[in-house]
């Protein structure tokens, strides 16, 4: 069943983000672990599209394209304040295509840890926006 408001997206994020540190617990640098953050993330945006009265995409590439969907909440890279470009991994090479891989991308061999640690900041900072957002409204 698809979630219908942004708590029960965000309870999906949070179970996501679960998964990906019990994986990461078991299996370092798995690319398992970095493929469920990514859903916690995807599942933050869908939160913020539901917060903002928008539907949003829940199949094809637009239902999984991170880049896509901050930019169609209202925000850009460049507020997401990646220094170290670990974030920006899941808005540019992050895809559902990561379950059949059986390492991390180019790059990112050994990286596992520290997208992990961003994909806990991008999810945070998609909260704190949606927060925000309820404030104004």
């Amino acid at each position: 069943m698809v979630p219908s408001n942004p708590q029960e997206w965000i309870a999906i994020a949070s179970e996501r983000a679960s998964d990906a540190e019990e994986i990461f617990k078991g299996k370092p640098n798995s690319v398992g672990s970095v493929y469920m953050a990514g859903y916690a993330i995807e599942c933050s945006l869908k939160a913020y599209y539901k917060k903002q009265g928008k539907q949003p995409p829940t199949s094809g590439r637009r239902g999984h394209n991170l880049k896509t969907m901050l930019k169609d909440c209202g925000h850009r890279l460049s507020d997401l304040r990646d220094g170290d470009g670990y974030k920006s991994f899941y808005l540019d090479s992050w895809s559902t295509d990561l379950r059949y891989e059986t390492k991390l991308p180019v790059g990112f061999e050994d990286k596992a840890e520290e997208l992990l640690k961003a994909a806990r900041k991008l999810t945070g900072n998609i909260q704190t926006w949606l927060r925000r957002e309820r404030k104004q409204k």
